[in-house]
């Protein structure tokens, strides 16, 4: 279709995490009249399969020292495609794609993503490469307010260069989704407390172990969502705190909005975020949550006492606290839950924040060099 704006959208892979799900999410929903919409990522690793219309690259380079010829190859895939517009996501593939256009023949507008910590994501040696990198930007986007705040602190990025767009979350897919039936039978008389993310060290799923296991009562259950390095040790401590009959190792699963709807309370115990996916989604499906007021991200979407509670990050004693306050007021979390969902939904709107992200790339094509 003639005139549209060709846009490539490159990150490390499609795999189980909220960012990469997040941007299946724009890539799908983003209009075809108006842009035409290619994908490059750096290893072939499909969580969440592209669109069938979406053209694929990969680059399967994926150790440190195939970083000389993953910039070559990125650079060769601008040059071969000629894009209006790039957009990468997540602070490794910004930095290999800033890098990347500095000996780039064709130079597209570029729009990168923060969906984490930059203090952490980008330290050291990492920070000075990042800050070469991302001048290269025409907009540095972060995926909360915190988010962009820290991209200019910490990376002395121009402010005018910098902005807030939240995640693309596909609000009406999570309803149908959500109301699928679980695979087993729900105890009706449980306490559900469950948990998704990766299970890695930024997720800190031994904290919420340890709150779960002063959680007194055989009638509240976890449920576990993701894999992770982790999983081994994490299943080895519920054994230690006396709790493995009381946890489903639930793993990867493709559609987790049922679990997510089917439970009485949603845990976050990372020691630091951008703006979880998994807490907005368990939002949609009416779900209140207790969460560490982690850096960043929690804090900006919870609504204390309304949605859900914050917790200190690392205080076991205090997010145990709250799930039992949950657990003796279970209609009081009920309540939470549908206004946690009233919200997210308002919030989250598929439509706005699709529209926001195109109003970007129209702005970004019509200014490129």
């Amino acid at each position: 279709m003639a005139g549209r704006i060709r846009i490539l959208f490159t990150m490390p892979d499609l795999s189980g995490g909220g960012a990469e799900r997040e941007l299946a999410t724009l890539v799908r929903r983003l209009s075809r009249d108006r842009f035409e919409p290619h994908l490059l990522l750096h290893r072939p690793v499909f969580r969440y399969p592209p669109p069938d219309d979406v053209p694929l690259r990969t680059l399967r380079r994926t150790r440190p020292w195939h970083t000389p010829r993953t910039l070559r190859a990125i650079r060769r895939a601008i040059e071969e495609l000629a894009p209006d517009v790039l957009f990468s996501q997540l602070h490794y593939a910004n930095m290999l794609t800033g890098s990347a256009l500095a000996g780039a023949r064709h130079r597209p507008a570029w729009a990168c993503r923060q969906t984490g910590d930059p203090r952490r994501d980008m330290r050291g040696p990492f920070a000075w490469w990042a800050r070469r990198a991302l001048a290269r930007a025409d907009r540095v986007l972060g995926c909360c307010e915190g988010v962009s705040r820290a991209l200019v602190e910490h990376l002395h990025l121009d402010p005018a260069r910098v902005e807030t767009l939240p995640n693309a979350v596909d609000v009406e897919r999570i309803e149908r989704l959500s109301r699928e039936p679980l695979p087993f039978a729900r105890d009706p008389r449980a306490f559900v407390v469950v948990h998704a993310g990766r299970l890695v060290p930024q997720k800190n799923q031994r904290l919420l172990l340890e709150a779960f296991a002063r959680l007194r009562g055989p009638d509240a259950e976890l449920w576990m969502l993701g894999e992770g390095p982790l999983r081994a040790r994490l299943e080895a401590r519920t054994r230690e705190l006396g709790v493995a009959a009381r946890v489903r190792w639930l793993g990867f699963r493709a559609n987790p909005y049922p679990f997510l709807r089917g439970a009485d309370a949603f845990a976050l115990s990372s020691d630091h975020e951008g703006l979880p996916n998994a807490l907005i989604e368990a939002s949609l499906c009416g779900t209140p949550s207790v969460a560490t007021r982690c850096h960043y991200g929690p804090d900006e979407l919870v609504d204390e006492g309304e949605t859900g509670w914050l917790v200190p990050v690392g205080d076991a004693a205090a997010f145990a606290s709250r799930l039992a306050a949950l657990a003796g007021d279970r209609e009081g979390a009920r309540r939470m839950g549908a206004t946690a969902r009233e919200r997210a939904a308002r919030r989250f709107d598929t439509a706005s924040v699709c529209a926001a992200y195109e109003a970007l790339f129209e702005r970004l094509a019509g200014r490129r060099p």
